[in-house]
């Protein structure tokens, strides 16, 4: 499964985040308007659509957990600097979203290991968590951080690093700096 971030801009505000089939996605990829730019994350399993005319959904902070959708226990998590550049997209479970807040620390749940993972424990490269927002339905959750050095495993700053062109090829984005592993 693929997220799909809709996005006015990098930096930019969120319009909507959906998961959906690498099918799915090809299907939509080639009805998206030609004026779009498509960010590829570092695993290729988040998609970042930017667009400065998508219109922007309301978030709001939050300090409890109720009423967010998870699924399989887990909920999609976009972090954002607090300039508004999307630096990843991972997921949490109520566990790890109750530690982030207790420890003001970027805290998700990872998928492959089936564990917490804490943001910089093996790189150094931490997330000061500022605030945790989420649209009214749920549906999603984001984390305002003070990133220290690179969010990406590869050493980018952000994640979104690369843009896909229409033929599919992948480009360094030069204003997302390699910071080095």
């Amino acid at each position: 499964m693929l997220t799909i971030i809709w996005a006015g801009g990098q930096p930019g505000k969120i319009s909507e985040l959906r998961r959906m089939t690498q099918p799915e996605w090809e299907h939509l990829r080639n009805d998206l308007p030609a004026n779009v730019k498509t960010f590829i994350d570092c695993d290729e399993d988040t998609i970042l659509i930017s667009h400065p005319d998508f219109s922007e959904k309301e978030l709001f902070e939050i300090s409890n957990f109720d009423g967010l959708k998870f699924s399989n226990g887990l909920i999609p998590v976009i972090t954002k600097d607090e300039k508004g550049l999307f630096l990843m997209q991972a997921f949490s479970n109520l566990e790890s979203l109750e530690l982030s807040q207790k420890e003001s620390l970027g805290i998700y749940f990872s998928r492959s290991r089936n564990q917490l993972w804490r943001k910089g424990d093996t790189s150094g490269h931490i997330q000061k968590l500022k605030r945790i927002l989420a649209p009214k339905d749920g549906s999603f959750v984001v984390y305002e951080v003070e990133q220290e050095g690179a969010a990406c495993h590869e050493g980018y700053y952000s994640c979104f690093f690369r843009e896909q062109d229409k033929t599919g090829t992948k480009n360094l984005v030069p204003e997302i700096p390699f910071l080095g592993k």
